[in-house]
């Protein structure tokens, strides 16, 4: 009875060996039930992921290099690429000189020369083959090589790194906000900020011929690399008008020009050099900040325009009109010369009445002797 059993034994452990040895694994990723909730939020992406704004507000010329940082989401997946343990959805890979990154169950990815939207699409294929209707999507975090570059009237200008999303005003804090003259330091800003961006991106550079190259950033006689964009500070950065709040792509520049001075000459109070900016702009402010015309002033005066190559342009306005607001105030520019000329026979009045001023004031001192 003893060789029997150990028979029968044996017999089974073989059998049930053998039986899990043949069972293969499955090759398939086995996902987790779907709820409609997890349908919905990824609808909901993919409707975002092609809206206006967010074609804006994502470069998609923009392609990845060494250095670059980048954030991954698989939409109701978090769990597939480990994320969301830490809390955060996305999942942070910094690109190397390596072009190749390893994602969880896919793999290997090659990621250099590519933009986001690309990388987006090829993750969408290599997952599909493990859950249905992948929604992945990759966020530029950092632009290693890219940067923006702020300057003129900002407290701290220079070059500083862009991240996904920065805007015109990331920029300008970055760079410690604008200066207004005073306690701020430097120059008040001009009416304008100008953002000068490339027409032509350093992948688009590589695959044109000179030639090419020439005829997309050549107008008419002159060469302009470069597109600028005006933006009114007024508008934008005092009375808040966000339209003006354009996001910033790789390698712009944010040039906030200063207002600069204007001389103010002649029959007024106090002449001399005005610091321009955002609340003196205009002649009639220029004048009111000298301490207004003299009696003997002139209403009409001449602004002396000088330009860049010499020539010379003489503007006449009535300043007493414009007081009254029946002409239009006008703006000044920096190194604007402002003339109040004097108006025949006014002087001499003007110099009788500064006697007589000056005789009362006399004679009020020298009878007044406080203790």
């Amino acid at each position: 009875m003893r060789f029997p059993i150990l028979f029968l034994i044996l017999a089974t452990v073989l059998t049930i060996g053998g039986c899990s040895h043949g069972r293969s694994p499955s090759s398939k990723f086995v996902p987790l039930p779907v709820d409609q909730e997890t349908i919905a939020a990824r609808e909901a992406v993919e409707k975002m992921m092609t809206s206006e704004d967010l074609k804006l507000s994502r470069p998609r010329e923009y392609y990845i290099g060494p250095g670059d940082v980048l954030g991954i989401t698989l939409v109701g997946r978090p769990d597939i690429l480990g994320a969301g343990r830490d809390g955060t959805e996305r999942l942070m890979i910094t690109v190397t000189e390596n072009p190749i990154i390893t994602l969880p169950l896919i793999g290997a990815i090659t990621v250099h020369g590519k933009t986001s939207i690309q990388l987006e699409e090829q993750l969408k294929i290599a997952y599909a083959q493990f859950i249905s209707n992948p929604v992945p999507v990759v966020v530029i975090e950092k632009y290693y090589y890219n940067q923006v570059t702020v300057l003129g009237s900002v407290r701290s200008p220079g070059a500083y790194p862009l991240n996904f999303g920065d805007t015109v005003v990331d920029s300008i804090f970055k760079a410690g906000g604008l200066t207004f003259g005073r306690e701020t330091g430097g120059l008040p800003p001009a009416r304008f900020l100008k953002v000068y961006r490339e027409k032509v991106n350093n992948r688009e550079r590589n695959e044109m011929t000179p030639d090419e190259y020439l005829a997309k950033i050549k107008e008419g006689e002159k060469i302009l690399p470069r597109e600028e964009i005006i933006i009114p500070i007024e508008e934008f950065i005092l009375n808040g008008d966000l339209q003006y709040n354009l996001p910033l792509h790789p390698n712009d520049i944010v040039f906030v020009p200063a207002a600069g001075t204007v001389i103010v000459h002649g029959r007024i109070r106090n002449p001399g050099v005005v610091f321009l900016g955002p609340s003196v702009r205009t002649l009639l402010q220029v004048v009111t900040e000298r301490g207004r015309l003299r009696y003997s002033g002139g209403s009409v005066v001449e602004v002396v325009r000088s330009y860049p190559d010499g020539r010379q342009e003489s503007f006449f306005h009535n300043v007493r009109r414009i007081q009254l607001r029946k002409d239009e105030d006008f703006y000044l520019q920096d190194g604007d010369q402002v003339f109040v000329y004097t108006i025949p026979g006014r002087d001499f009045l003007e110099f009788l009445g500064n006697i007589f001023r000056a005789s009362a004031n006399t004679g009020l001192n020298a009878t007044y002797a406080p203790i």
